[in-house]
């Protein structure tokens, strides 16, 4: 039923664009429908394709069907969007997107497995540019930090730093809810808050460490303030770029907060058939630069962050995106590649990244950008820090964001199920070759 209910949708939405696509001809921006003569009402559509050729140095005891295997190889459709999003009068927005992630080898049989699932549908009224109102499946309510919610098709790294979504525990898709939200602008500062319905989770082990409680989760609740020191961002959509190509200067500050009350449960120490509750907060804290160097067109990206967690006694989470085996529980990484990214304790994070000068070739419209990332997970659960480091380039085939291809390497710690305090056991690598295409 689930597979057919997406496949209409996905049907409706190509004959959705393609009614309006010879009125969109006439128009600067060939996906863009303008419903009046000043453009401020409009239709505009996107997509987004990101194509993985990945080889992976797995954690051990991984298993790919009944073998275990110290290494992969694979291919991996690491995202596919289709969105359509407008003003549809002066004050009412809406925002629709389908799409699917992590289409790989080990986690479907086939195309006919992987049904395009919908992952924004929004509705919003705008009482001024101070207040908006809306609500609906969306990122709006997704965590505390710029990339719980990121622009996938404007990346610096390969992939968004995935442990701001994983925060927030009771996510579909890592960082969508259903959620009645509110943002706004007041000059320089921006807001959003929202109250979210989570997910229920539906497994979880009851042990001596905080674990997901299965009961029906009680509402979540989350705020964002952002001041801009020069140019401003768009609020248009939940989704924030990773960068701008130095067509823009921007210096954000932002802060955020989660909260869920027993969210978490244990096991009572004191009595073996009690049961303990733990709420979810998450603090966020972080810094955003985006600006050219010189007149030539080189720019700096930079971001900083800072997350204090607290899920309750020694909660660890392994994130793997996605994860090429399956493992058979001896270690706290999980399967394939795996790594400790969240959990209770403070997660720093870092990029960089630097955009070279335009070609002198007037002709050559091609840009190469390098950067470096790094993650470290102070967490209560470890012997001694989880950390994590990559390298990489993008190079952008028309010199603006869209199409691109993108080298990226990532270097994780492992941590074994041993002791007290988990110690670490080993370091592990991958390699992603990307290709984008997107409008």
């Amino acid at each position: 039923m689930k597979q057919k209910l997406t496949k209409t949708a996905a049907l409706i939405f190509l004959l959705f664009l393609k009614s309006f696509a010879f009125q969109a001809q006439e128009t600067k921006n060939p996906f863009k429908v303008n419903l009046s003569e000043d453009g401020k009402k409009y239709i505009k559509f996107g997509a987004n394709f990101q194509l993985w050729a990945r080889y992976t140095e797995l954690n051990p005891n991984s298993k790919i069907g009944d073998n275990v295997v110290a290494q992969s190889t694979d291919i991996v459709i690491r995202r596919l969007r289709l969105q359509a999003m407008g003003m549809l009068t002066d004050n009412v927005f809406f925002h629709l997107q389908l799409g699917q992630n992590n289409i790989n080898f080990t986690q479907n049989t086939g195309p006919s497995n992987t049904p395009l699932s919908v992952l924004d549908a929004i509705g919003e009224y705008h009482f001024n540019d101070k207040f908006h109102l809306g609500g609906g499946l969306t990122a709006w309510g997704a965590g505390t930090t710029r990339y719980s919610a990121n622009s996938s098709s404007s990346q610096l790294t390969l992939d968004a730093p995935i442990y701001q979504q994983n925060i927030n525990i009771s996510s579909t898709f890592g960082n969508r809810n259903l959620s009645i939200y509110a943002k706004g602008m007041f000059d320089k500062l921006s807001y959003r808050v929202a109250i979210t319905n989570p997910y229920r989770n539906a497994t979880s082990t009851l042990n001596l460490n905080s674990t997901i409680s299965t009961h029906t989760p009680k509402a979540q609740y989350t705020g964002m303030l952002t001041y801009a020191f020069a140019d401003k961002e768009s609020n248009t959509e939940p989704y924030n770029k990773g960068t701008y190509l130095g067509t823009k200067k921007i210096f954000n500050v932002g802060l955020g907060y989660l909260t869920q009350a027993k969210s978490m449960w244990r096991v009572d120490p004191n009595n073996a058939a009690g049961v303990l509750y733990d709420d979810m907060n998450v603090l966020g804290l972080d810094l955003f630069y985006d600006k050219p160097i010189s007149a030539k067109g080189d720019a700096l990206t930079l971001y900083a962050a800072y997350n204090n967690c607290s899920f309750g006694k020694n909660y660890t989470r392994s994130i793997a995106t996605p994860d090429p085996a399956i493992v058979d529980g001896s270690l706290l990484n999980g399967s394939g590649n795996g790594f400790i990214g969240v959990g209770t304790g403070n997660i720093y994070y870092g990029q960089i990244g630097y955009l070279f000068a335009k070609p002198a070739n007037p002709s050559t419209k091609g840009r190469l950008q390098v950067y470096a990332a790094g993650q470290i997970a102070d967490l209560e659960a470890l012997e001694n820090p989880m950390s994590l480091y990559e390298l990489g380039a993008n190079y952008y085939l028309t010199g603006t964001l869209g199409p691109k291809v993108s080298l990226g390497y990532q270097n994780r710690a492992i941590f074994e199920k041993t002791g007290a305090q988990y110690p670490q056991s080993d370091r592990k690598s991958m390699i992603v070759l990307q290709f984008q295409v997107s409008f």
